[in-house]
C-alpha cells in the first residue's frame, strides 16, 4: 500500500493553483470540467479501455499541464477516487474491485490529484459511460466534494466536441469551420479559471463527451485544421455559432448590447438551400393571455393581464430588436435577446399578428421598417429622434416631412401566435449555413470569413 500526503516539503516544488489565471494557450493542454460545483462527487471511477491502457500513475499536473508522477504506479485497470473522510482536502484512491488503498493525496496547498492512464501510446479511459483521451485531475475544495477534470490536448478536445456541436454528417469543409470555431473558443475561455479549469463540458461552453461523437469526418476536420485559430486585430475572435438564423445573422450589439467588430449581422443567402432538411426551421408558438401574463410575472414584470403583444422594432437585417406587451395596468418593452428568451422562442427572427414593423406615411406607399433611429419633425418644426408615445409627429424622408402612422394598436385577442424561422441567437456562424456553403463548394476559410467580419485565419 502506498500512502502519501502532500506536506509543506512539497510546497517549495509546487506552484499554487492561482497560476491558472495565465492564458490557456501558453501550452497545448486544456483542463475540461466534467463534474464540478453543485455536481461535484463524493467518488468517481476510472477504467482502462480494452487495448488502450493498463494501469495508472499518480501525481499532479504542473503549471505547463505536464504530468509529474509521485510514488509507484498501479496495474489495476479499475480505480475509484473518493473523498478522504479523515481530511478536509484529501482524496484516496482504491482498487474498485477489492477496495484496497492504492494511493492517498492531500491537496492542502491547492493542488489536485493527477491520474495518468498507462500502458498505451495514447491511452483511452472510461469515465461515467464515456471514453476520454488524456489524464484526469481530482480537485477537492476544503470540506467539499470532488471536481473531476479531463486534462487533454486541445486537438483531442476538439475531436470530442465538434461531433456534438455540428454533427459528423455535415460536409467536411463545414466541419472544419466548426473545428476552428471550437478550438478558438476553448483557447480564449477564462470564466471557469476560478474553479480550476479552462472550459466546461456542457452547452454552457461547448458540449464535450470524449470520443463518443467522433468519426472519420470530425477527426479529419480537426487534423486538417490543427493549430488553426480565428483572429481579429491579432487577438482571438470569440467564435459564437448557432444552428440556423432563418435568413439573416445579427450584430452582437443588437442581441447582447455589446459592439464586437467581427460579429456583424448580414443577410444569409445560403440557408434557404438546406431549409427543407432542418427540423422546425419554420416554427410557430402560441400563447394565451394568461400564459403571457404568467411569463412576465416570472420575470417580476407586472403590467396586469396581457392584452396585446407586438414587435415594436426590427433590426436592419429583419430580426427582432424590441417586443412590446400591453397589459391592463401598463406596458413593457423587452429589447435584444430578451425578446426571445422571455418567451422561450427558438430564434430572434419572428413576427406577431400585431407587429409594428412597417410605418406608412400619409397612407401612401412609402414606409419605414421600425422606428429605431428614425428622425421626426413635430408640428412646431422641431427635429428629433422619434418618441414612440408622441402625437402629431412626422417622418423626415427624401420627399420631405410626412405624418407617421400610429404605433401598433393594442388589439385584444384570446391567443397570440408567433411565427418565426431559425434556431439560436443569430450571432456569428450558422452551422446549417456553413453546411450549405460547403455543399456549394466553399472552403472552411470562405465560410468563416462570410460569417465573421474582418477576421484572419491562421
Amino acid at each position: 500500500m502506498k500512502r502519501l500526503f502532500q506536506t509543506m516539503l512539497f510546497c517549495a516544488l509546487l506552484c499554487c493553483i492561482g497560476s491558472l489565471n495565465a492564458r490557456a494557450m501558453e501550452h497545448d493542454m486544456l483542463k475540461v470540467g466534467i463534474t464540478y460545483g453543485s455536481d461535484a462527487v463524493v467518488s468517481a471511477n476510472l477504467q482502462n479501455y480494452d487495448g488502450a491502457g493498463s494501469g495508472y500513475a499518480f501525481g499532479y499536473f504542473d503549471d505547463a499541464r505536464s504530468f509529474v508522477p509521485l510514488g509507484a504506479a498501479t496495474e489495476e485497470s479499475k480505480i475509484t477516487v473518493a473523498v478522504d473522510e479523515s481530511s478536509a482536502t484529501g482524496v484516496v484512491v482504491t482498487a474498485t474491485d477489492s477496495g484496497s488503498v492504492l494511493f492517498a493525496f492531500d491537496g492542502a496547498d491547492g493542488r489536485a490529484l493527477g491520474v495518468q492512464p498507462q500502458g498505451a501510446e495514447k491511452p483511452v479511459t472510461w469515465h461515467r459511460g464515456y471514453r476520454y483521451y488524456g489524464g484526469f485531475e481530482f480537485l477537492r475544495t476544503r470540506g467539499g466534494n470532488i471536481s473531476v477534470l479531463n486534462v487533454v490536448n486541445i486537438e483531442d478536445y476538439v475531436k470530442g466536441c465538434i461531433g456534438w456541436e455540428i454533427g459528423g454528417d455535415k460536409p467536411l469543409e463545414a466541419v472544419k469551420a466548426q473545428a476552428v470555431c471550437a478550438r478558438t473558443y476553448a483557447a480564449m475561455q477564462t470564466r471557469h479559471r476560478a474553479q480550476g479549469f479552462d472550459v466546461c463540458a456542457t452547452d454552457d461552453c461547448q458540449v464535450y463527451r470524449g470520443l463518443a461523437s467522433a468519426n472519420a469526418t470530425t477527426n479529419r476536420a480537426v487534423d486538417e485544421t490543427a493549430g488553426v485559430y480565428l483572429y481579429y486585430n491579432d487577438s482571438y475572435a470569440e467564435a459564437y455559432y448557432y444552428s440556423c438564423n432563418g435568413g439573416a445573422s445579427e450584430d452582437a450589439k443588437n442581441v447582447w448590447g455589446k459592439e464586437i467588430g467581427y460579429l456583424k449581422g448580414k443577410a444569409d443567402p445560403y440557408e434557404a438551400n438546406v431549409a427543407s432538411r432542418i427540423s422546425n426551421y419554420n416554427w410557430t408558438a402560441t400563447f394565451t393571455k394568461s400564459e403571457l401574463t404568467a411569463k412576465l410575472n416570472a420575470k417580476d414584470v407586472n403590467i396586469g393581464t396581457v392584452q396585446s403583444v407586438y414587435v415594436s422594432e426590427y433590426t436592419p437585417t429583419g430580426n427582432v430588436y424590441a417586443l412590446t406587451f400591453v397589459g391592463t395596468s401598463g406596458t413593457k418593452t423587452f429589447y435584444r435577446e430578451a425578446c426571445r428568451t422571455t418567451l422561450g422562442l427558438r430564434s430572434m427572427r419572428f413576427t406577431t399578428g400585431a407587429d409594428a414593423g412597417s410605418y406608412y406615411v400619409n397612407g401612401g406607399t412609402v414606409s419605414v421598417s421600425g422606428i429605431r433611429g428614425v428622425y421626426t419633425i413635430s408640428g412646431g418644426g422641431t427635429v428629433a429622434r422619434h418618441n414612440a408615445g408622441a402625437s402629431d409627429t412626422y417622418v423626415v424622408t427624401s420627399g420631405g416631412a410626412a405624418k407617421l402612422a400610429p404605433d401598433a394598436p393594442a388589439a385584444s385577442a384570446d391567443t397570440f401566435t408567433f411565427s418565426g424561422s431559425g434556431w439560436g441567437h443569430n450571432v456569428g456562424m450558422s452551422q446549417w449555413g456553413a453546411a450549405a456553403m460547403a455543399e456549394l463548394g466553399y472552403g472552411y476559410r470562405d465560410i468563416l470569413q462570410f460569417y465573421y467580419t474582418g477576421v484572419t485565419i491562421r
